[in-house]
């Protein structure tokens, strides 16, 4: 416990230190988001949280030669294919059916490798069973890549909201769906996170495109390589993220209706619309509480997840009817 103590002070005390000397550095390689349509903040802010996080995971693995940390390469690889998207992203503002195509080459490439990141089955608490998608394994699981990927991404777009539903689901995810301990990788992660949402929050960094594409390929990964191996029941899986991915198809419908790109950057998610009624704190709130209140009362109350994500459906519907 010391231990992880120290690791956790020490990763928050590299990321303080690198995010106060962040402005020169993100001015020098031009890494600052400038405002721009689709955007809400009035001044240039760096845009190297995600680098940030990127820089103590590589720290986090390389101890994984000196002390047996348990640390799975599939996934660094993994993690590192998508900060390199990112990082591309950040740079060139890349087309979206790119960075799609590249997702999915990534996904194809691990799958090869990596028999334990694909979705042979799913299973079931409500019926205590298992389906089994047999030939359709691999287009489902590129296909359970996909939305996680654009979902966690679309959800990137006020100051604190992404980091805050991370630090939340890691901890969830692993302690409740997965039922497993947190490592130090995700003491990194946590620790990295805690400390960027203090600045996110002042506005001196943004997570930027690595940062998203990093918590996506985590998440992602740890999900589909756990189910594998043991029983995770899917409705727990998907309520986690169940907010985000109905405000995903809800703006991609849209967004086809009026003959737009799908995936082009608008004011008009979920978080926005909370934003423009509430303050910054009560926005985060809402959403966080839409989020994750059915899994917490499923496990205070032993009652069955399926009974209560009807009411995220219909909360969220109202919300958006009242703010639209």
């Amino acid at each position: 416990m010391i231990k992880v103590l120290i690791f956790f002070v020490i990763n928050s005390i590299i990321v303080s230190m690198i995010v106060l000397k962040s402005y020169n550095i993100s001015k020098k390689y031009n890494f600052l988001d400038h405002p721009s349509e689709g955007k809400i903040h009035s001044s240039p802010i760096p845009f190297i949280g995600g680098i940030i996080i990127y820089i103590l995971l590589i720290g986090c693995f390389s101890l994984n030669f000196f002390v047996n940390l348990n640390i799975n390469l599939y996934l660094f690889f993994y993690l590192s294919a998508f900060f390199i998207l990112g990082f591309i992203d950040d740079k060139f503002d890349l087309n979206s059916k790119y960075k799609i195509l590249s997702v999915i080459l990534i996904s194809l490439i691990l799958i090869y490798f990596d028999e334990s990141f694909l979705i042979h089955k799913v299973f079931f608490e409500i019926s205590n069973n298992e389906f089994y998608f047999g030939y359709f394994k691999i287009p489902i699981t590129i296909m359970c890549v996909l939305l996680l990927y654009i979902a966690l991404n679309m959800s990137d777009g006020i100051n604190c909201l992404l980091i805050s539903f991370a630090i939340i689901a890691l901890t969830i995810v692993n302690i409740f769906v997965l039922k497993r301990d947190l490592g130090f990788m995700e003491i990194s992660l946590l620790s990295s996170l805690g400390t960027l949402l203090y600045f996110n929050y002042r506005n001196k960094v943004f997570l930027g495109n690595t940062g998203a594409n990093l918590l996506s390929a985590y998440f992602i990964y740890i999900l589909i390589n756990r189910n594998y191996y043991d029983y995770v029941d899917v409705f727990e899986v998907i309520s986690v993220f169940f907010i985000m991915g109905l405000d995903m198809v809800r703006l991609i419908f849209l967004r086809l209706l009026n003959k737009s790109n799908p995936f082009n950057r608008d004011l008009n998610h979920f978080h926005h619309l909370l934003y423009k009624k509430f303050d910054l704190k009560l926005t985060i709130v809402i959403y966080l509480i839409i989020s994750f209140l059915p899994l917490i009362l499923h496990y205070l109350t032993n009652t069955l997840l399926v009974f209560y994500m009807p009411f995220q459906i219909l909360i969220y519907s109202i919300i958006i009817y009242k703010l639209k």
